[in-house]
């Protein structure tokens, strides 16, 4: 099944602090579900298509507008100059916005993000399934622990390890909703070996386990696996 564009929070939000980006689309094919983990508002700019998502099928044209929250499904399908201008926000967006509030009345620019922490995200995005431990990082861009530990609540607003999690959590739902792998397999390919880890992680992000969010978010028709078996069968907790 073909991946799409930007799935991943990270891919989107170049400044993890900022969680607010956008972009404009020319649909130029049918595009698969998929889900996100971040809200997305779409507006049409011209054309025609249909938009695919758990509600069923709806008829897009010019000034359509699509509202999806973290972890809803979508796709389009029988798309004719379907031009689409995207608003991504971050699932932290109500508390980003109330902080930004709090403190509107001592406003200070963002630090930048330091190299180590840049390279430190690079090196987590590119191998989220490796066996990362906070000192195997630190070693990695040269930084002592507790100083990247800084550096990372500086630039992202959480630890690596958290931010480590996140990627495994947002890479597992596409997996979820795009593959037909048992839920174990899918916890070893993002990093998470024991499956009632990897399911306390998984629902620490997005609020549901890994079964009960692909059984809600899973377009309708879409094969299991070989197996039959949708929520895998390694003893996941519910």
């Amino acid at each position: 099944m073909a991946i799409v564009h930007k799935i991943f929070s990270h891919e989107v939000f170049p400044d993890q602090r900022l969680p607010i980006a956008g972009e404009q689309i020319e649909v130029v094919a049918d595009v698969a579900p998929h889900s996100h983990a971040f809200f997305e508002i779409v507006v049409v700019l011209d054309g025609h298509g249909t938009h695919l998502s758990a509600t069923g099928e709806t008829p897009l044209q010019r000034d359509s507008v699509v509202v999806l929250r973290p972890g809803q499904w979508h796709g389009y399908a029988r798309c004719d100059g379907l031009v689409v201008r995207n608003a991504y926000l971050g699932a932290n967006i109500l508390g980003f916005l109330s902080e930004a509030l709090i403190h509107s009345e001592t406003p200070h620019p963002p630090d930048h993000a330091h190299p180590a922490v840049q390279h430190a995200m690079r090196l987590l995005e590119a191998g989220a399934g490796e066996p990362w431990t906070l000192t195997r990082l630190a070693g990695e861009v040269n930084v002592a622990p507790g100083y990247l530990v800084r550096l990372f609540g500086r630039t992202a607003g959480v630890s690596p390890m958290a931010y480590l999690n996140k990627l495994r959590a947002e890479r597992a739902a596409g997996l979820l909703i795009e593959t037909d792998l048992p839920i174990a397999a899918i916890g070893a390919m993002v990093g998470w070996h024991d499956p009632s880890h990897a399911s306390r992680r998984f629902h620490a992000s997005f609020g549901l386990s890994p079964s009960r969010y692909r059984r809600d978010f899973r377009p309708s028709g879409q094969t299991q696996s070989p197996s039959g078996e949708l929520d895998g069968s390694a003893g996941e907790a519910e």
